[in-house]
């Protein structure tokens, strides 16, 4: 867990197992971070090397031995908390130059409960209010809890609201009676023909997710077309008009 975090954070594998290592060992001579790291001796050099460039740990000679000691935990996460300040800082000047250029791409494929997370997590800096259709009975609990966790803060940072058409069942139920939460509103219809929906998130002007929630078929894409999206959009329209609210 601590070594994929880090790894997330900017660190390769080798420099994490060596940056760990000597975390644990305080002050450490170059032999025993390769002893503890299981890395070669020539091959720690120029990981330490790499974190040294970065501050990420120090090295002094002692009586003619190399030996190494690491930034402070805390310092380090501040620095990734800083490089996150950073880089929200420069979002909107790297979305106008996305969408500055005519050959974006019009259909991207995500598989797994991860390729779901990155639509819902670029659903979050959507420009313009969110609509869709969902189905939560169908939902995997992993990605439900994604939501809760991340997609809803950012979305309730940036006030960045939803809205959401979903068939009436008791989990969509229980869910529209958490509107609050969410930071946004669901309304509930019945749907001429039941069977398995999948979600179509409309979201940032010409997007349109879609999302399949079925075992056999965890799979996303995500459509860049304004046409497309105008005519989703108006379709969801006609819908909500005629959806039931929650109830007070």
């Amino acid at each position: 867990m601590i070594e994929q975090i880090l790894m997330q954070n900017g660190l390769n594998e080798k420099e994490v197992r060596v940056y760990l290592a000597v975390l644990e060992g305080g002050e450490i001579p170059v032999s025993q971070i390769a002893h503890k790291a299981h890395i070669k001796r020539t091959s720690v050099y120029d990981v330490l090397e790499s974190l040294k460039e970065r501050g990420i740990v120090s090295m002094i000679k002692r009586k003619g031995v190399h030996t190494v000691s690491a930034l402070p935990p805390q310092n380090l996460i501040d620095r990734f908390k800083r490089s996150a300040s950073l880089a929200e800082g420069v979002l909107p000047q790297l979305i106008e130059l996305a969408y500055s250029s005519p050959l974006k791409p019009r259909m991207r494929f995500y598989e797994g409960i991860g390729g779901l997370q990155e639509i819902l997590r670029e659903m979050s800096y959507s420009r313009e209010q969110v609509v869709g259709f969902t189905d939560y009975a169908l939902m995997p609990k992993a990605l439900f809890t994604f939501i809760r966790k991340e997609v809803v803060p950012r979305r309730r940072e940036r006030k960045t609201l939803i809205r959401l058409i979903a068939p009436r069942n008791a989990r969509n139920i229980e869910v529209q009676k958490e509107d609050d939460i969410h930071y946004g509103e669901h309304r509930l219809v019945d749907f001429p023909k039941q069977m398995n929906h999948i979600e179509i998130l409309i979201y940032d002007y010409s997007k349109v997710g879609f999302l399949s929630f079925t075992e056999k078929e965890l799979f996303g894409a995500v459509l860049d077309s304004s046409a497309i999206h105008t005519t989703l959009r108006n379709i969801f329209e006609l819908v909500w008009v005629n959806a039931d609210k929650k109830k007070s």
